[in-house]
């Protein structure tokens, strides 16, 4: 690509016009600086103008979409609130009869007064005279008239019965309560309840929470002279009444609560509300409503809403609407389709012609960029050759440099690690070989062979006895010659050198738990011996070796692949000083500087340490606990698929 003088030249030439370096596969040359040519480009601000553009757009659109959600919801409030007070109105009318009825008021008056005959009659004209009312209106479920001391009719559709045991001078106090309450709505008292318990319903007519709940207006009758109380008059109207007025004009998305004005709970979409109050069903709400009506934005069960609310001033019932944020936020998305479409159209256009220009620009990062993005590890030697002293340049160099420097530090790093391998395969061969030098064995084990055979020609079995097993002992520890034994190896060893000590200490027991199926795994050379011989010398010392040492092998319960093996002996344990010193070892048995204290039994402790961490590196090494009946256990946990390369 050329251009004019003031233009970015970036051309591939041939490999042999630049100095030749191996496994070099692309060369650059640049003549200007990149920096200088990438600022002339202004996609940038473009695309910031148009994100701009946009977001305002959106904030200006999803304020409007805001206030006419809020006009909405104030129109749905208000028609919602006018007609529910007109079935109240429409109830309260129902009302009314019991004071223009004439034969109404006789009934009231005199009705236990009455032959059973005449009541039955009484009852009758009143079923007629209400059903006709409530049939027109079916907002109203039920009626319910009551003298003075008891109820005198009913007409409700959910068809029950009374009960016969109840005491209704309860419920007729309850009435005289709700007479005392402040707000009159069509002369009545709005109570919200459940279904009367003065009645029996069948439990498939009550199932329905929205059934079950209901509306009361409540009203005392009076005689018209004297002006004095007779009855009371109940309505009722459910909640799947109150439920379609509110679902009448409401869009699926919009959630109500109706409250009356102390705050019950009058209608929610969710049923398990229904008689609850607003203080305790949402204290969220109940904190914000300070007015007669209003709007604010609140979280309300789980959900970002904006609530809007507002308070009749007829019966004093409070409605309630949520609408999520989500889906406002939805609905003002949907009218900037078309200017975002717009925006991406010009912004496309925009973005490809800068494309295409910075592209020519970039094309050597482009390249060093492809090949980094394809580099493996076989790809060590990669260099590229620098042909330019601009920005580029300078990361191609820098590149080179890394890839050196990357080079050193893995070759460096490896010849750490296989010299720190085979320092500590080193020390631990040197540590097995210091201790099986401790005993010269194979001196030891031609010389008392020479004596078994002596004493036994001499007739002096006992002692013949002892020597063999001694033999035994240092035949076993010159045996392997390799690193890694079997158990069953390791086992014999014990086993010889505690006959040994049972010869020289005749109170002392000897006991073995051992898993046969573990015979033949494979562990480190000469491990236990050091351990049990502490169990011996230091552990029981103190009780005048009369004690027991026990030694277990079994499969661990909870990881079937680890071995646990416990040495266990009764003696007179550790003593505070010891035991410190003994736990600073334990954890301080890999650092070269490790303190171990003068007794033998502290060397052994480190050396086995070092190498149950060496072999086995996941498991915590020794650990030893004290005994309920005295002495200490020392337990150690080996695995049986180690991987032993270059170990033996």
């Amino acid at each position: 690509m050329t251009g004019n003088p003031g233009s970015l030249v970036c051309r591939r030439e041939r490999q042999e016009d630049f100095p030749i370096m191996k496994g070099v596969p692309f060369i650059f040359r640049i003549r200007k600086s990149l920096s200088t040519k990438i600022t002339v480009m202004n996609a940038g601000i473009i695309l910031l103008i148009f994100i701009s553009l946009i977001l305002t757009t959106v904030s200006i659109n999803y304020q409007l979409t805001l206030e006419n959600e809020k006009q909405k919801m104030n129109v749905y409030i208000s028609n919602t609130l006018s007609s529910i007070d007109n079935k109240l109105k429409d109830m309260g009318r129902v009302s009314l009869m019991t004071y223009s009825d004439e034969r109404t008021q006789e009934i009231l008056k005199n009705y236990d007064s009455f032959a059973y005959a005449e009541q039955l009659d009484n009852v009758e004209y009143l079923r007629k005279l209400y059903t006709s009312l409530i049939t027109i209106r079916e907002d109203i479920n039920s009626v319910y008239i009551f003298d003075l001391d008891s109820l005198v009719f009913w007409q409700d559709n959910l068809d029950p019965s009374m009960r016969r045991n109840m005491d209704m001078s309860v419920f007729l106090k309850r009435m005289e309560e709700w007479e005392s309450k402040e707000r009159s709505v069509s002369g009545c008292r709005l109570v919200v309840g459940v279904q009367p318990d003065f009645m029996r319903y069948s439990t498939r007519n009550l199932e329905d929470e929205y059934t079950r709940h209901c509306i009361y207006l409540v009203r005392e009758i009076k005689s018209f002279s004297p002006n004095e109380p007779i009855g009371h008059i109940l309505l009722i109207t459910t909640m799947e009444n109150i439920r379609e007025v509110l679902n009448e004009y409401l869009d699926k998305e919009v959630e109500y609560t109706l409250l009356t004005e102390e705050g019950d709970i009058v209608c929610d979409e969710e049923a398990e509300y229904l008689g609850k109050n607003i203080r305790d069903a949402s204290p969220e709400i109940y904190l914000r409503m300070n007015e007669e009506k209003g709007v604010f934005r609140e979280r309300i069960r789980g959900t970002d809403c904006l609530v809007t609310y507002q308070k009749s001033q007829y019966s004093g019932m409070i409605l309630v609407t949520r609408r999520a944020i989500a889906l406002i936020w939805k609905d003002a998305m949907r009218f900037i389709g078309v200017t975002v479409a717009v925006f991406l159209v010009i912004l496309g256009i925009t973005v490809a012609m800068t494309f295409q220009g910075t592209r020519k620009m970039l094309r050597p990062l482009t390249i060093l960029t492809d090949s980094m993005a394809h580099f493996n590890q076989d790809d060590m030697g990669m260099r590229f050759v620098v042909a330019s002293e601009d920005e580029t340049g300078r990361l191609v160099a820098s590149f080179n440099k890394m890839m050196d420097i990357i080079n050193q530090l893995i070759e460096s790093e490896y010849e750490g690690k296989v010299r720190l391998k085979e320092a500590e395969l080193k020390q631990q061969r040197m540590s097995l070989l210091y201790l099986k030098n401790q005993i010269n064995p194979h001196f030891l084990y031609n010389t008392l062979d020479t004596i078994r055979i002596k004493a036994e020609l001499n007739g002096d079995k006992e002692v013949s006895a002892m020597i063999m097993q001694m033999v035994d002992f240092f035949r076993l520890s010159v045996k392997a010659d390799s690193q890694m034994v079997s158990v069953s190896h390791e086992i014999r060893l014990i086993q010889a050198y505690l006959k040994l000590m049972c010869c020289r200490y005749p109170f002392l027991n000897c006991e073995y738990e051992i898993d046969e199926s573990l015979l033949d795994v494979e562990m480190p050379n000469f491990i236990l011996q050091p351990l049990v011989e502490n169990s011996v010398m230091h552990g029981l010392r103190g009780v005048g070796y009369r004690g027991t040492v026990r030694l277990s092998v079994s499969r661990d319960e909870t990881d079937g692949e680890n071995i646990v093996i416990r040495i266990y002996d009764n003696g007179a344990g550790f003593s505070p000083g010891t035991r410190s010193l003994l736990e600073n070892v334990l954890q301080n048995a890999g650092d070269d500087t490790c303190e171990t204290g003068t007794e033998e039994m502290h060397i052994g402790i480190v050396n086995v340490q070092r190498r149950l961490k060496m072999f086995y590196p996941d498991t915590a090494g020794l650990s030893y606990q004290d005994n309920p009946e005295g002495g200490v256990t020392v337990t150690l946990i080996i695995k049986s698929n180690v991987e032993r390369e270059g170990l033996k």
